[in-house]
């Protein structure tokens, strides 16, 4: 009976040593499945690091285009802005120009008309004159008298509003 008990607790060591070697295979396995995927998260994680370090290279690089293409296209329209500015005071000055050379023309021509006016005020004042010294004259020598003198002033009236009309 010692035999046979000893037996059977071989028996049952054994099965429980063969299901502790199962067991320790099976850990063993996923170990191993654990240590693999663990290279390949280790492989994932080295992509994704580089894929980092190329979507800031990537960021860098556009950033750098981007300030280039805004320096680019300001400094063009500054140059578009600059011409327009030039050409716009160009054309303004010219507008003035003209203006002040027409003006002066204007005030050429009415000095010229002032002056003329002016000259023919004074013969016209000087005519008057002489046409009153004259009428004296006549009356002194008796040519005409006075009442003449009167009736001659008044058509003179008469005609020259005649003529202004």
């Amino acid at each position: 009976m010692k035999e046979g008990y000893l037996q059977n607790k071989i028996r049952e060591l054994d099965y429980k040593l063969k299901q502790q070697m199962e067991l320790a295979e099976h850990l063993e396995k996923q170990l191993q499945m654990v240590i693999d995927s663990k290279k390949q998260y280790k492989v994932l994680f080295n992509k994704l690091k580089e894929l980092d370090k190329f979507k800031e290279n990537i960021l860098k690089e556009i950033a750098k285009e981007n300030k280039s293409e805004i320096k680019s296209i300001m400094d063009q329209s500054s140059k578009i802005i600059d011409k327009h500015i030039h050409d716009s005071v160009k054309n303004n000055i010219q507008e003035v120009k003209r203006y002040v050379d027409s003006e002066i023309a204007k005030s050429k021509d009415m000095a010229f008309d002032k002056n003329l006016v002016l000259k023919i005020s004074k013969s016209i004042s000087f005519n008057e004159q002489l046409c009153n010294l004259i009428m004296e004259e006549l009356v002194k020598e008796r040519v005409l008298s006075n009442e003449r003198v009167d009736i001659i002033k008044k058509r003179a009236s008469i005609r020259t509003e005649e003529q202004e009309k």
